[in-house]
C-alpha cells in the first residue's frame, strides 16, 4: 500500500452546487480559514486553489464560485478536478444549479460524493435530497445507486471528517499517478489579475512535471516569462511544484487567460493543441479574453437583443476570470467596445469618449487625476462589487436605450424548467419563476404559452418562486433545468 501512496499524487476537488447551500463555508471549515465573512453579498467572487493534509495525506481543493453566472468558470473548474463534492443542503434539498451542477460533472466524466449540508438545522428531512436527487438520476448508496452521501454541518464540522475520508477513498480508486518525472512541465491557469505594483499575477494548478524558480513559462510557442516567484496558497514561497499543487507565480510579461495551459520549456503545437480552445489577445492591461461560446451554460435560452437596442459600455473587471464570466453573461446584451484586466485608465476615459460608451467596472479602481478626466469629456463610470448589480444595471441601460422606439419586444420573466411531462405526445413543463412574471400567451423563443396552471387550475400569471405547469404551441425541446424567458409586445 505504501508503494502505491508514493506512486500517487493529491486529488484535486472541487465543490458544486446551488447558491448559499455551504460552498464556502465548507470550505472555511477544511482549511480553518475565515473567508466566508469577508465575502460580499455571500457571493464567491473569484477562483482559488487550497491545499489541507488530512492523515498524512494531501488534497487540494479549487474553490470555484456558486453563481450561474460563474458556469463557464465552474465547469472549467470541474474540468481540472479528479473527484467532486455536489453540495445540497438540507433545508433547500435540490435547486435549479444543484442540477446544472450534476450536468457538469457528468460532462468532466469524474467520480463525486455528495454532501447533505444544513443537516443540524432544525425539521430538516435529509431523505428528501436523496429522493429528489433520484428524481434527477443520482442515485446515492441505499436509493440503488453506489454514490457515497454524507450528512455534514460545515457551520459545526459534523461529517467534515467522514467526507474527506470518501475524498481520499475515490482519489485511491482513481490511481492518480504522480508524473512529476515527466517533461514538460504543464499548469492550467486557475486565475489571473494585473497588480497594479506587481503586474501580471496568475494561480497555477500544477497538471504535470515540476516547475521551479527561474524556469521561463510559455503559452504555446511564445514566452510569457519567467517564474521569479513562487507563492503557495499560505502566502509563502517556495522554491518548486509539483502535480496538484497550485502556487501563484510572479514574474509574466503578460496576464494569461483562465483555463490556458502554461509549459516550463518551448513545446510542439500537438502538447497544447485542443488543450484551451479560447484564443486570447495579450497586451498586458490590455489584455482582452475573446470568448468561446462553447462555454455559454447548456440549455440556457439567450435573447439576443438588436445592436439597435444594446447599450455601448467599455468593461474593466479586477481578475481575469470575474472578466471572463461577465463578458459570457452579458456578450448579447450590450456593444461592448473594449474589455480587459485592471483599474481606469486615462485611455480608458478616451476610448470611452470617441465611442459614446459608458464604462462599467467590477471590483476596480479609478484615481483622482483619471476621475477629473471622465468629468471634463462627460464619461460615465460605475464600480460594482457584486455581480448581479451590474447585470441590473445594465438591464436598466437597455430599457432606457428602447424608450420611445416605437412597438417592441420586452422580456417579462424568467423561469428554470424542474421537469418535463409527455401527456400522449402533449409536452408539460413544470417550472419555477425565477424573475418577474410569466403569463398566459408569453412568447416562448418561438412558441407561445397556450396553458398556464397552478396547482392543476388555470391561471393568467404566475408569479416569482411560484411553481407553475404550462404547455406551449408549438412545443420546444426543453430539459430540466434549461432556462425559460417569456417576452411580450409592448407598444
Amino acid at each position: 500500500m505504501s508503494e502505491n501512496i508514493s506512486a500517487t499524487r493529491p486529488p484535486v476537488v472541487t465543490i458544486l452546487g446551488h447558491v448559499d447551500h455551504g460552498k464556502t463555508s465548507l470550505l472555511d471549515r477544511i482549511r480553518h480559514a475565515q473567508v466566508a465573512a469577508g465575502e460580499i453579498g455571500g457571493i464567491t467572487q473569484a477562483i482559488g486553489a487550497y491545499q489541507i493534509e488530512h492523515k498524512g495525506q494531501k488534497i487540494t481543493f479549487i474553490d470555484t464560485p456558486g453563481h450561474a453566472a460563474f458556469s463557464a468558470m465552474r465547469r472549467r473548474g470541474g474540468q481540472a478536478a479528479d473527484v467532486a463534492i455536489l453540495l445540497v443542503a438540507a433545508d433547500d434539498s435540490v435547486m435549479p444549479q444543484t442540477i446544472e451542477s450534476i450536468e457538469h460533472i457528468k460532462a468532466a466524466g469524474i467520480p463525486f460524493v455528495v454532501a447533505v449540508n444544513k443537516v443540524d438545522l432544525p425539521g430538516v428531512n435529509p431523505d428528501r435530497v436523496k429522493t429528489d436527487l433520484a428524481n434527477n438520476g443520482v442515485y446515492v448508496e441505499g436509493y440503488g445507486g453506489n454514490i457515497p452521501l454524507i450528512n455534514i454541518s460545515a457551520k459545526s464540522g459534523s461529517g467534515v471528517d467522514d467526507l474527506l475520508e470518501i475524498i481520499l477513498l475515490l482519489a485511491e480508486l482513481e490511481e492518480l499517478k504522480d508524473n512529476s518525472s515527466e517533461s514538460p512541465s504543464t499548469a492550467l491557469v486557475i486565475e489571473s489579475s494585473l497588480h497594479p505594483q506587481i503586474g501580471p499575477l496568475a494561480t497555477l494548478l500544477v497538471k504535470s512535471g515540476v516547475f521551479k524558480k527561474n524556469s521561463n513559462l510559455f503559452f504555446g510557442k511564445k514566452n510569457i516569462g519567467k517564474i521569479r516567484s513562487m507563492i503557495d496558497y499560505t502566502g509563502k514561497a517556495i522554491p518548486q511544484a509539483g502535480p496538484s499543487t497550485p502556487f501563484q507565480v510572479i514574474g509574466l510579461s503578460d496576464v494569461p487567460s483562465v483555463g490556458d495551459i502554461l509549459t516550463d520549456i518551448s513545446v510542439i503545437p500537438s502538447v497544447v493543441e485542443g488543450s484551451h480552445s479560447t484564443p486570447s489577445l495579450r497586451g498586458g492591461e490590455g489584455d482582452v479574453a475573446i470568448q468561446d461560446n462553447s462555454e455559454v451554460t447548456p440549455g440556457v435560452v439567450i435573447e439576443t437583443k438588436p445592436m439597435s437596442e444594446r447599450p455601448t459600455i467599455l468593461l474593466k473587471a479586477d481578475v481575469q476570470g470575474s472578466l471572463e464570466a461577465i463578458l459570457g453573461a452579458i456578450k448579447d446584451q450590450a456593444n461592448i467596445v473594449y474589455s480587459a484586466v485592471g483599474n481606469i485608465s486615462d485611455t480608458d476615459i478616451q476610448t470611452a469618449y470617441a465611442a459614446g460608451a459608458e464604462i462599467l467596472g467590477f471590483n476596480v479602481r479609478i484615481s483622482s487625476s483619471v476621475t477629473k478626466l471622465a468629468e471634463i469629456e462627460k464619461v460615465k463610470f460605475t464600480n460594482f462589487r457584486i455581480i448581479y448589480q451590474l447585470f441590473d444595471y445594465l438591464k436598466d441601460l437597455q430599457a432606457k436605450k428602447t424608450i420611445a422606439q416605437g412597438p417592441k419586444i420586452i422580456e417579462t420573466g424568467q423561469a428554470t424548467v424542474l421537469k418535463v411531462f409527455n401527456f400522449g405526445g402533449t409536452m408539460v413543463y413544470g417550472c419555477l419563476v425565477t424573475s418577474g412574471k410569466i403569463k398566459f400567451g408569453d412568447k416562448i423563443q418561438n412558441s407561445r404559452i397556450s396553458t398556464l396552471k397552478i396547482n392543476k387550475a388555470d391561471v393568467s400569471e404566475a408569479k416569482k418562486d411560484q411553481e407553475f405547469g404550462a404547455t406551449l404551441t408549438p412545443s420546444i425541446d426543453f430539459k430540466p433545468g434549461d432556462i425559460m424567458t417569456a417576452t411580450t409586445i409592448e407598444a
